[in-house]
């Protein structure tokens, strides 16, 4: 028997990409119980789950031979979100002590580049800022991310006119760093940027990541599919030297852009089908990319 395991993030879980599949296991298959499925009717090839937070997604990571889908956000890199349904864009305190936002499952890089307008105002949170180091030796980060480290450095300065420099926002844009969220804190007080917008719209700042959450997992899963936006650029990196040190045979589709489209129940019906995911991916990968904002998906070792 086949367990497949779908876990929903923050804000997916209530569009109607995840009622479509609801639809289609409620037509297909015979009810387990809430957000369990067994299929097909009157039978049991495979067994199906839908689950909406962060203890259920890494217990998924785990299940031996599991295909298991993480249907959500990216969070810019930061890792995967999970909450109630219906989670406002920026939760107030006092519903949500803990922001689910920021609440990451950890499997990425050591920092990413974020928006601090448009990301750290906009959704509430308030992440540990990456703290610039003499050299980017050591650091675990794409190419991409590492030349703004790189050239952060070697900017040598923090007046706020020097391109590319690490600088203060505070200093640099007194009134945008003093802003006040929707939980009462200033986030941007003592941040800095490398990257202003045109006309201050915006700035672009490093938070620290890591993969804390990604290293207690062992990957007993047969098949992960990040089906959320750049994954393989936010996350393969992470996962690939997971698999090494726990010895894992874990395969994973990953997006190469922001998708959109509701692959995952594509995905869905191929494994219930009978595909073999972990070998027999040219035909499902032609079916998915077929549909406009796929995202571009790869299976990668």
């Amino acid at each position: 028997m086949t367990d497949i395991i779908i876990a929903y993030g923050c804000e997916i879980r209530d569009t109607g990409n995840e009622r479509d599949v609801v639809a289609y296991l409620n037509a297909n298959a015979d009810s387990a119980g809430t957000g369990k499925w067994t299929y097909p009717k009157g039978a049991k090839t495979h067994t199906v789950r839908l689950v909406y937070t962060k203890s259920e997604f890494a217990a998924a990571l785990d299940k031996s031979g599991a295909v298991v889908v993480y249907d959500g956000h990216s969070r810019i890199g930061q890792g995967p979100v999970f909450g109630p349904a219906r989670t406002p864009t920026c939760p107030g305190i006092t519903a949500f002590p803990t922001n689910p936002w920021d609440d990451n499952f950890r499997m990425g890089w050591d920092f990413a580049a974020i928006d601090c307008i448009g990301d750290i105002m906009h959704h509430g949170i308030n992440p540990a800022e990456f703290r610039l180091p003499t050299s980017v030796k050591g650091v675990f980060a794409s190419k991409g991310l590492l030349k703004i480290v790189e050239d952060a450095i070697a900017a040598k300065s923090t007046r706020c006119g020097t391109p590319k420099a690490w600088r203060s926002l505070s200093a640099c844009f007194p009134r945008e760093a003093a802003r006040v969220n929707c939980r009462g804190g200033s986030p941007l007080a003592g941040r800095h940027y490398y990257r202003a917008r045109k006309g201050g719209t915006d700035f672009d700042t490093l938070v620290k990541v890591g993969d804390a959450d990604l290293k207690k997992q062992k990957l007993a899963c047969a098949v992960l599919f990040m089906n959320s936006c750049s994954s393989k650029r936010h996350f393969l990196g992470a996962l690939r030297r997971r698999k090494a040190a726990a010895k894992s045979k874990c395969m994973f589709y990953v997006t190469g852009d922001s998708c959109s489209a509701n692959t995952t129940l594509l995905f869905l019906k191929a494994v219930l089908a009978g595909t073999d995911v972990s070998k027999q991916s040219k035909a499902i990968l032609k079916v998915m990319n077929g549909l406009a904002g796929s995202g571009f998906i790869s299976l990668e070792k």
